[in-house]
């Protein structure tokens, strides 16, 4: 058989299977084209790439790179291309946002609601928010101020997170001297601070008695009144502020009346003589001053007129006295010792107890909150006593001279002692644990003699006045509001 007939019975065979079972061997078997065919075909499919390829390719449309290249930047024409790109790319999200923000929307109880909030809604009913994982929103009417200065994280917020007194160390902040401006030429007996917190009073011996204003940047001095027969021992707002009552060893005293800015002399009260004063001491609720003088005696004399009331005598000489807050008792302690307690309503004793291993007492606070009594010795010891049980509590032997100077702050959490016979020898309390702070005053801090010192009301300043005429001014910073 020739070779033609079988190629001839191969393809008919290939028919046949092709057309009973399919076509197994179509892409393995090569039909046989002539040559104009195959040409042909090229051509044709050659023809339909350059056509699609027409179609795809518009005129004027810019394509987007693939990457950018940070050294393309040498080129001219970068910029164009690049504002071409960023056109582009903000009309593609232009887009994408449009939508975005074209959510499916459907009604649940007649509100229009997201799917997203519809699933929000169904999984709260079937799977409630644990309480402790709500967040509080209770505050919604403060404004952007309000947040921002709840926000500021300083030394003085975090330590006021607390509702007690940090023990162990205090923070106090130096400020400009209060009497920077006109300094005094000698010892500072007393500093007063005004009800305000504002304003405070600087008496010296030196016959003078200066009012600054207290904001610890400048200082201004507002007032400068001399007394040309009067070294000042002893000088206190009273009357809510309004007047200023000025003492010393003489046997008279001076009023500044603040309103009307006019100084008056007191000699004598009803009859009465003045003798020479040792200290006083005001109460603005009970309207009531009440002064010691040489012989021991407590007078009492009515603030609004001047007048004298009555005089209480102690079985042994008084030294010092001083109102218990809110009440209508005043305390007093002497050379016995021994503290007594006056109703000044009735204006008799009507409570006394001593402590046996003290004896001389010079100084005497009360504090606050009604619960404690500080006495204060020639030998420098510090008693802090309960009030209503009468028994001693501590005893401080910080102080190794006269401990004449006590005051404890408006809540009761510091009490102030110091002694003028000691350069430094002034101490912070912590109450109630009756311990000192031991970082004041440092190695750094130079105080002198501290001959005066006063807390405002509201805790946040504190003056100390010393022998040298100088008066310091400190912030508390567990206190701060200023």
């Amino acid at each position: 058989m020739s070779k033609k007939n079988s190629n001839v019975l191969k393809n008919r065979n290939n028919e046949l299977t092709s057309l009973l079972f399919g076509s197994p061997f179509k892409n393995k078997t090569k039909t046989t084209r002539s040559f104009s065919e195959r040409v042909k075909t090229k051509q044709s499919t050659s023809e339909k790439k350059t056509e699609q390829t027409a179609i795809n390719i518009k005129p004027n449309k810019q394509l987007t790179p693939a990457w950018f290249d940070e050294d393309d930047d040498d080129f001219n024409d970068f910029n164009k291309d690049d504002q071409g790109f960023n056109n582009q790319e903000n009309t593609n999200k232009e887009k994408f946002d449009q939508t975005k923000t074209k959510k499916k929307t459907q009604t649940l109880n007649g509100e229009k609601i997201t799917i997203n909030q519809n699933l929000a809604k169904t999984n709260e009913i079937k799977k409630p928010q644990r309480k402790w994982a709500k967040i509080k929103n209770k505050d919604k009417t403060k404004t952007n101020e309000d947040l921002l200065a709840n926000q500021t994280s300083t030394s003085s917020s975090l330590l006021r997170l607390s509702k007690k007194l940090p023990k162990k160390m205090i923070s106090l902040t130096k400020l400009k001297d209060l009497n920077w401006q006109s300094k005094n030429t000698s010892a500072i007996t007393s500093v007063d601070f005004h009800p305000g917190g504002e304003i405070c009073s600087v008496g010296s011996r030196d016959r003078t008695l200066r009012l600054f204003q207290c904001d610890g940047v400048k200082n201004t001095m507002l007032k400068k009144i001399t007394f040309s027969d009067l070294p000042i021992t002893e000088s206190k707002f009273c009357l809510n502020g309004e007047q200023i009552i000025c003492a010393g060893d003489r046997q008279h005293m001076y009023i500044y009346d603040l309103r009307s800015d006019n100084v008056s002399k007191i000699t004598q009260l009803m009859n009465k003589k003045i003798d020479q004063l040792k200290s006083f001491c005001v109460s603005d609720p009970l309207k009531l001053i009440c002064l010691v003088d040489v012989s021991g005696s407590i007078l009492m004399i009515d603030q609004r007129s001047k007048q004298w009331i009555k005089d209480l005598v102690p079985p042994m000489p008084a030294e010092a006295i001083s109102f218990v807050p809110n009440t209508n008792k005043l305390i007093s302690t002497g050379k016995s010792g021994e503290i007594l307690v006056w109703d000044v309503r009735n204006r008799q004793c009507i409570d006394k107890f001593e402590d046996i291993g003290v004896m001389n007492s010079t100084s005497i606070a009360a504090s606050g909150n009604l619960k404690y009594y500080a006495t204060g010795s020639t030998s420098g010891v510090v008693t802090i006593w309960n009030a209503k049980k009468r028994q001693p509590l501590k005893s401080l032997m910080n102080l190794t001279t006269n401990s004449n100077l006590l005051q404890f702050n408006h809540d009761s959490q510091m009490l102030m002692m110091a002694s003028s016979e000691k350069k430094n020898a002034l101490r912070f309390v912590h109450i109630p644990s009756f311990t000192v702070f031991s970082n004041f005053p440092d190695p750094q801090t130079y105080v002198n003699k501290v001959t005066s010192f006063n807390i405002s009301n509201d805790s946040t300043k504190i003056v100390i006045g010393n022998n040298s005429g100088n008066v310091y001014l400190y912030r508390n910073v567990y206190y701060q509001k200023w």
